[in-house]
């Protein structure tokens, strides 16, 4: 396919994307959520042809090219020449820029598909009227054409009540690869929630040896010889066997360089730039909802806050006439100056009232902390609910509501899990009826939670919700009927749970002890 081709069927493709409006307010119904869910899995595929066909094409270094074209290293050349060649080199940038930024897009739209549709295969269980069978996770994949293996097409939806998912954040996602315009489209707060936002999904995990390079000195032919050779990393080798298995008995390791990965919690760029535009963007939408009722309470006067708001724009707009002046912004002042003491707002030096100076401050520090804070608990807390009701095994296999999720976090990236501001949440328990809590120390909670897993590894025991909970319970100090209230369960499965963790760590009868023992062994 010509290039030129590839880029404009892609821009189309991204554009359809972009005026497609996704409503998830019916997602409920079986219907329309496979409707949703089949057009999020057609783009998805149509996408990923397309990155596969730009990578073959060489869009992923599309600069090299440049470098074939340029002034010759020697000899005289005529002014037309040297035009032509700048002119050449122009065009050949400009087309390299056009396949950096088409790849972006459709990496970036890959990226946001991949989330949207990990959370409504968190979100539901499908379930065939006909022959009850029960589709849940990647097996929607075969409801694409809405039709059951039995032939039928009746389905009922079953809401995983225990899932982790987020279905609001998904007409926020950069579906169509636009998260350049999304960004440009934040307030100044929200921009600053976001780069908080991304930075906790890059917190990255202390240095693990990955490949190592090895000067080796081996005897070819009666003499001594140096050689550079890499190998993988792998704690359980002995590289001085492995070097003389391979290079003879006379190898020698002179020298050992390490090279380190440092993977972050959410390993993708893409990834990461798509969830924290969906939770900032989801944020500020619930927090305007909620603010002006929120205001009212806690601001001494709140109409006079909004009557100096309506002075500044005024004075904004009566400045911008007056753009050629020398001093805009004195000119401003002016204005404002006079519409505060129009108002009856200030005084006639311009000393703006008391009582609506501390509701300035106060208003902004309310916002301040509410489009800060609110995104970062509603993706820490999710994070948190998705690595405590999950197993390894699962975090490994399956990308769920969080692709390219580090299924274990190190210390380091543990401190991103710092605790929530507990006034935060309890207006979140009060403004948005959120099913969050409090909870100290959640780096120990999740660290207690990894312990367990590797307690458990190969006794073949279930890693289910009720577990997760306990260990929230226990290590979070929340009382079990809060905990069950969270995680939809019972108290009574917390309480089992408990008590096998309690079982685990210090076995009690003669027989757990035994087979404890047995399990060191």
């Amino acid at each position: 396919m010509n290039e030129s081709v590839l880029i404009g069927r892609s821009e189309r493709f991204l554009d359809q994307i972009k005026r497609k409006k996704i409503s998830i307010k019916d997602a409920k119904d079986p219907e329309k959520f496979l409707e949703i869910y089949s057009y999020l899995k057609s783009n998805m595929d149509s996408l990923q042809e397309m990155r596969e066909n730009m990578e073959m094409k060489g869009y992923t270094a599309p600069y090299r090219s440049i470098n074939k074209y340029g002034r010759p290293l020697s000899g005289d050349m005529k002014a037309e020449d040297m035009y032509d060649i700048s002119r050449h080199t122009q065009y050949f940038r400009m087309n390299a820029a056009a396949k950096k930024n088409i790849l972006d897009r459709v990496k970036s739209a890959i990226s946001s598909h991949r989330i949207a549709i990990g959370h409504l295969e968190e979100f539901a269980t499908i379930e065939c009227d006909s022959c009850h069978r029960k589709y849940r996770g990647h097996e929607l994949s075969f409801l694409t054409q809405k039709v059951c293996e039995c032939g039928k097409g009746n389905f009922k939806l079953h809401v995983n009540k225990d899932g982790v998912y987020r279905l609001d954040i998904i007409p926020f996602l950069p579906l169509s690869g636009d998260y350049m315009v999304k960004l440009s489209q934040l307030s100044p707060m929200s921009r600053e929630a976001f780069r908080s936002m991304v930075r906790i999904l890059k917190q990255e995990k202390r240095g693990i040896v990955k490949t190592l390079s090895l000067v080796i000195k081996i005897l070819e032919d009666g003499r001594w010889v140096r050689k550079r050779v890499n190998i993988d990393a792998d704690e359980e080798v002995n590289y001085d066997k492995k070097i003389r298995d391979q290079y003879g008995s006379n190898a020698r390791i002179e020298m050992i360089q390490f090279h380190r990965k440092k993977p972050s919690i959410i390993n993708d760029k893409q990834v990461q730039t798509a969830l924290s535009l969906g939770y900032v963007k989801y944020a500020e939408n619930q927090i305007h909802q909620f603010l002006p009722d929120m205001l009212q309470k806690e601001l001494h006067d709140k109409d006079k806050v909004e009557d100096y708001q309506e002075a500044v724009e005024f004075a904004e707009e009566k400045a911008n006439i007056y753009k050629n002046v020398d001093e805009p912004e004195t000119l401003k002042t002016d204005f404002l100056n006079k519409q505060l003491q129009k108002k009856g707002l200030a005084d006639a030096d311009g000393i703006l009232d008391e009582t609506v100076l501390q509701d300035l401050k106060n208003k902004e520090n309310i916002e301040k902390t509410l489009f800060q804070e609110i995104p970062r608990a509603y993706i820490l807390w999710d994070l948190l609910h998705y690595y405590l009701t999950t197993s390894y095994d699962r975090r490994s296999k399956y990308s769920g509501p969080f692709p390219y999720l580090r299924p274990n976090l190190d210390s380091n990236q543990l401190k991103s899990f710092k605790d929530f501001k507990s006034e935060v949440i309890d207006i979140m328990q009060v403004f948005l009826d959120e099913k969050i809590e409090y909870v100290p120390r959640m780096g120990r909670v999740l660290s207690k939670k990894f312990s367990v897993e590797k307690k458990m590894k190969g006794l073949h025991m279930p890693m289910g919700v009720a577990l997760g909970a306990a260990i929230l319970s226990t290590e979070g100090d929340l009382p079990v009927e809060r905990t069950a209230e969270l995680f939809s369960i019972t108290p009574t499965e917390v309480e089992r749970e408990k008590k096998n963790l309690q079982t685990l760590h210090k076995p009690v009868s003669t027989k757990a002890k035994k087979f404890m023992e047995l399990v060191k062994k």
